[in-house]
């Protein structure tokens, strides 16, 4: 319980709302008692382009990434998805017909899964109570989450790689995988993707990472990398 607690104060840090707003923890456990819990190994596509869009995610535990793809199988990685985060949350205010993303597990996941009709039964009857603060929680993430993916679009349009990598470096510190360090903080990924994430090749990211291991403003060891400076 106080971890859940922890989860759901953490994902009003960037809101201008009381705390009081976000669902207490009795209140998240109701609404994921009348869930369906699922695990996926690492590296599994549990939502692929073209899947109906009929079910509300929450990540109880891991990792994902939303992905999206271009003709030639290009890959382009959104965001990544944290424990107390949900997926799917869009159809539940915009009729979609099917998913347009990828949806891909980086670790070992547990999923909370409702279809849409089978919620806004329960948030008219047993959880008329938790609809506010349930919506309001979901409207959050769905906020945050957009406001991430316009400086995502802002930066492939406007900044140079070199820039991406780097402020693409300092958002992956915040991160729950991210770890302290006597120099700042540590990381943990591949160049590749790296490249999904800010739109270049992997090649431009290894020529970027050994310009900014140059300057002493990161330290590089195979996929471990350090930011200096940031904790």
């Amino acid at each position: 319980m106080a971890q859940l607690k922890y989860l759901l104060q953490q994902a009003f840090e960037r809101s201008q709302a009381p705390t009081s707003f976000a669902p207490d923890p009795a209140s998240m456990s109701r609404f994921l008692d009348a869930c369906h819990r699922r695990r996926y190994p690492g590296k599994t596509a549990i939502i692929r382009p073209g899947d109906p869009a009929n079910t509300l995610y929450y990540v109880v535990d891991g990792s994902l990434a939303v992905c999206t793809e271009d003709e030639e199988g290009r890959e382009l990685i959104l965001a990544y998805i944290n424990r107390g985060q949900f997926i799917g949350e869009m159809g539940l205010f915009v009729e979609q017909a099917q998913r347009e993303s990828l949806v891909r597990t980086r670790t070992a996941c547990e999923m909370a899964e409702i279809s849409y009709e089978r919620l806004f039964q329960l948030l008219e009857g047993p959880l008329a109570a938790e609809c506010p603060k349930l919506l309001f929680a979901i409207g959050s993430q769905l906020t945050q989450r957009l406001l991430r993916t316009s400086r995502q679009v802002s930066r492939m349009a406007f900044m140079d790689v070199t820039n991406r990598v780097s402020r693409t470096l300092l958002d992956l510190c915040q991160e729950p995988d991210a770890m302290t360090h006597p120099d700042g903080t540590q990381i943990r990924i591949s160049r590749q993707e790296v490249s999904r994430i800010v739109g270049c090749s992997r090649e431009m990211v290894g020529r970027v990472l050994k310009q900014l291991e140059e300057e002493r403003m990161i330290d590089v060891s195979g996929k471990t990398i350090v930011i200096r400076g940031t904790r």
